[in-house]
C-alpha cells in the first residue's frame, strides 16, 4: 500500500475540541517514530532548522512517522518555497517556518504550499504523496489542502505585524507557534536558570488573545524544569489558551529521563555489595 490519502488526523483532533500533543523530531533514527506512536503522541515535527537533517533525512522520516500512524510536519530553517513543496510532495501535513516578520513573509511561505490559482507551488505527478502514479495525482491536489502552514513568531517585529500575518491564514487549517528562547534573545533577557521574563510571558499571551479572536489556533510548548515536562506542564499551555502541544526534541525528553534516574543513584546506591 503506498497511498492511502488518509484524512489528516492532526487537524480532525484539533478541529474536534481536543489538543494534538507532538514532539521536535532531531535523532536520524527512524525508530523513534515507532516510540512516539506506541505511547499516544499525535504528530512529530521533524526539525530541518536546528537539527542536522538533510532531504533523505526528511523523507525516511517522513515514511516512517507515516506508517507508525503519527501525523509528520517539518520545520524549515527559512522560507524556501522549493524545499517547502518538496516536504509537502514527500507527505508532510504541517510546515512550519520561523522568524516571520510581516505579512509579505507570511504570503510567500502560504504560496509555497498552495498549487495555482491559490499559490505558486510547481507540479510534479511522480511522488511520494501520490503514490509515484499520475493517476493519483488529482486526488493528490485534493488532499494537499489539508496541509497546515505555521508562521513562528520569535520576534518583537513579528508581533506587531501580528494581525497582517493572520489575514494569510485560514481558521481550521493554519496555526501559529510563540517561540519563547527565541524572542527573549531578542528582547536580551535570556536567563540562565531557564526563567522566562515577564515581557516574553506578556508577548506570549497577547499572541494567544490575538489568535483566538480570528479562531486561529495556537501551538504551545510548556515551559521545562530541571526534571524535565510533564503532563501538569501540558495542562498548563492547554489552560493558557493554545490549543495543540509540542513537547521538547526528542534528545531532551531522553537526557532528561536518564537524568531522572541518574540524579537519585547517589548516597551510596550504586556501591557493589
Amino acid at each position: 500500500m503506498a497511498v492511502t490519502f488518509a484524512e489528516n488526523g492532526f487537524l480532525k483532533k484539533y478541529n474536534s475540541g481536543v489538543a494534538p500533543v507532538g514532539f521536535f523530531n532531531y535523532i536520524k533514527d527512524p525508530t523513534i517514530m515507532y516510540i512516539a506512536a506506541e505511547t499516544g503522541l499525535d504528530f512529530v515535527i521533524i526539525d530541518t532548522e536546528h537539527a542536522v537533517m538533510d532531504r533523505v533525512d526528511v523523507e525516511r522520516q517522513i515514511i516512517a512517522a507515516e506508517r507508525n500512524g503519527l501525523v509528520p510536519m517539518v520545520r524549515m530553517p527559512d522560507t524556501i518555497p522549493h524545499l517547502m513543496r518538496s516536504y509537502m510532495e514527500q507527505g508532510a501535513k504541517g510546515v512550519l517556518v520561523p522568524h516571520i516578520h510581516s505579512k509579505e513573509e507570511a504570503r510567500r511561505g502560504q504560496g509555497a504550499l498552495r498549487y495555482a490559482p491559490e499559490g505558486t507551488a510547481s507540479c510534479c505527478r511522480s511522488i511520494h504523496s501520490d503514490g509515484y502514479n499520475a493517476a493519483n495525482y488529482m486526488a493528490y491536489l485534493q488532499w494537499v489542502k489539508d496541509v497546515a502552514y505555521i508562521p513562528m513568531i520569535e520576534d518583537p517585529e513579528g508581533l506587531e505585524h501580528l494581525e497582517e500575518i493572520l489575514d494569510v491564514l485560514k481558521p481550521g487549517r493554519d496555526f501559529v507557534l510563540f517561540g519563547k528562547a527565541d524572542y527573549g534573545q531578542a528582547l536580551g533577557t535570556l536567563r540562565s536558570d531557564g526563567s522566562i521574563d515577564p515581557a516574553v510571558i506578556d508577548a506570549y499571551h497577547e499572541v494567544i488573545r490575538i489568535c483566538r479572536n480570528r479562531r486561529i489556533g495556537v501551538m504551545g510548548c510548556p515551559s521545562t524544569s530541571p526534571e524535565g515536562q510533564s503532563a501538569t506542564d501540558v495542562k498548563k499551555v492547554i489552560d493558557e489558551g493554545t490549543s495543540v502541544v509540542v513537547l521538547n526534541t526528542d534528545q531532551q525528553v531522553i537526557s532528561e529521563g536518564f537524568r531522572r534516574i541518574t540524579s537519585n543513584c547517589g548516597n551510596g546506591l550504586l556501591n557493589i555489595r
